[in-house]
């Protein structure tokens, strides 16, 4: 996923570092909410499952009233723009390059 979607950066969209990690995930961090939503559906739409990762703990039903108050702008970007992309064994090279494939395509015209 790394080498395929770099290109995705220079329009602004992070995709995850390279940096020692068990691969459990990968994610992008798309531009928007509505980006990451469209790019969802629009994956779906291709039979690939991908989901949205991280909510914000200070806007979590349990935590909310526990906050002291301060606006956490990057937790709630990554709330709003993280998408995790399939990975799974049964994958394979093909499988993840199909992914990169699909998601490349939405970008194009974006």
């Amino acid at each position: 996923y790394r080498q395929a979607l770099a290109p995705l950066e220079e329009k602004g969209v992070l995709v995850m570092p390279e940096r020692a990690h068990n691969a459990h995930m990968f994610y992008l961090a798309c531009r928007s909410l509505d980006e990451r939503s469209a790019l969802i559906e629009y994956l779906k739409g291709q039979g690939i499952a991908s989901v949205f990762h991280y909510l914000s703990l200070h806007k979590s039903q349990y935590f909310a009233d526990k906050h002291d108050g301060r606006v956490l702008p990057h937790a709630d970007r990554f709330t709003d723009c993280l998408l995790r992309l399939p990975m799974f064994a049964e994958l394979g090279a093909a499988g993840a390059e199909r992914v990169a494939t699909a998601v490349l395509d939405f970008y194009s015209t974006r």
